[in-house]
């Protein structure tokens, strides 16, 4: 094109793109309202919608990772979850905005705008979770590693009196506490049954139970009978079993009763929607618990779970495990079995319903106080197992997250067993 114009010839016409159709652009443009952010500019690639103009604070790998899904970001503090819709106030009427925008944008595009997040289907689409990203679903649609900063968490016993009133404050306004149970306020054992709650964890749930500031929440990978038993006579807990499938909120003057969260809707004795892939699983996860003297599987409402901690041979059941998270995912994809996530923990390896997450389940219920005009003043969320980190995922950076034993994490504290967290509990939150 220089050559020509330096030769006195016009310059050839430029060939227009797919994006440059008003259809397309307006779309666009009204997706970006949404979100409050700005017009893509014209230098953008073709087909990627732009999240966010540069923030001259943000160093070059930050910058670079926000342009990557949340399941593909790597050693890169994310501590908060941006805002993804603003539209109106609810879940609902978001979730649908979005599809609508991004279809209405495709449909004009001859494939080069196949990058802003196509939708398959909308039962799919579950990162648009009360107006919070949370994850994007792989092209596969099987669940991505959960991103862990790479800088380690403080030990929190350490932390000063000031710094501590930097993320809990302690003499004014609501705040919320979400505690896991197992390896969390209680140490693990042999089996599951024999793991209920001590002495001294009743005495301390009771006086979290007694204050009015607190709103105290037990969310676990434990089933809804098992919660109900143990806790149900704290009055003021909101218990949340099998990671957010099912949630009992307490009601004055009414009994305990527990419903599915709201993603599903219904009533939980009469929910089957499950049966058919654990049909399916359960017959293969049976092999192990024959392969493994000692282990068991446990089924609950959401989830197969098998348990190897009792395996006497541990190299054994190391290796066990591994080969069952290889061949339970090669018979999900032959089965072409949906929704559903294998995952590995605390000699454990669960197969359950891919969209129970307690991160959501957390974001969501602080959320919804928030919109009521009382939002939390401060959030302590405590977890020690792979689950429990979807939570430290989602919370911004004034929460207090607190992982429970060695590993990596997204928690900004830790410590090193239950006893020191329980230790915290009476001496810091409840002095």
């Amino acid at each position: 094109q220089v050559l020509l114009q330096l030769l006195g010839q016009p310059r050839a016409p430029r060939r227009p793109t797919p994006c440059d159709s008003s259809p397309v652009r307006s779309a666009m443009a009204r997706l970006n309202r949404a979100n409050q952010l700005p017009a893509r500019a014209s230098s953008s690639p073709p087909g990627m919608v732009a999240r966010q103009r540069a923030d001259p604070a943000k160093s070059k790998s930050e910058a670079q990772a926000e342009e990557l899904p949340a399941c593909r970001r790597r050693n890169v503090k994310r501590h908060t979850a941006r805002p993804l819709l603003k539209v109106d106030g609810s879940p609902d009427s978001q979730k649908a905005s979005v599809i609508e925008l991004r279809k209405e944008a495709q449909q004009h595009s001859s494939g080069e705008l196949t990058d802003i997040n196509p939708v398959h289907d909308p039962n799919e689409v579950d990162f648009v979770e009360g107006g919070v990203e949370l994850s994007v679903p792989s092209p596969r649609g099987d669940d991505c590693e959960i991103e862990l900063d790479d800088a380690p968490a403080r030990c929190l016993l350490q932390l000063q009196e000031s710094e501590l009133e930097k993320v809990w404050h302690a003499d004014h306004g609501p705040k919320a506490v979400f505690l896991d149970y197992d390896g969390t306020l209680r140490e693990f054992e042999p089996r599951p049954e024999m793991a209920t709650p001590t002495p001294e964890i009743l005495e301390i749930l009771s006086g979290l139970n007694a204050r009015t500031d607190l709103v105290p929440h037990i969310i676990s990978g434990r089933d809804a009978n098992f919660l109900e038993t143990c806790f149900g006579k704290l009055d003021r807990f909101i218990l949340i079993a099998e990671h957010g499938f099912q949630i009992s909120v307490p009601k004055a003057n009414e009994e305990r009763s527990w419903e599915l969260w709201e993603h599903y809707g219904g009533n939980v004795k009469t929910f089957r929607d499950h049966e058919n892939w654990k049909a399916i699983m359960r017959a293969e996860m049976e092999k192990l618990v024959s392969a493994c003297p000692g282990s068991h599987l446990e089924e609950k409402q959401s989830s197969l779970v098998w348990h190897y901690r009792t395996v006497a041979d541990e190299v054994l059941g190391e290796e066990a495990a591994l080969k069952a998270v290889s061949s339970l995912e090669r018979l999900r994809d032959r089965e072409r079995i949906q929704d559903v996530k294998i995952s590995r923990g605390h000699k454990v390896v669960e197969v359950s319903y891919r969209n129970v997450r307690k991160g959501l389940v957390m974001r969501r219920l602080c959320e919804e106080k928030a919109a009521f005009g009382e939002p939390y003043v401060s959030v302590l969320a405590a977890g020690d197992d792979v689950s429990d980190e979807t939570m430290f995922e989602v919370a911004p950076s004034d929460f207090l997250t607190i992982k429970i034993g060695a590993g990596a994490t997204s928690a900004r504290f830790r410590v090193e067993t239950p006893k020191q967290l329980r230790q915290f509990l009476a001496t810091k939150i409840l002095a």
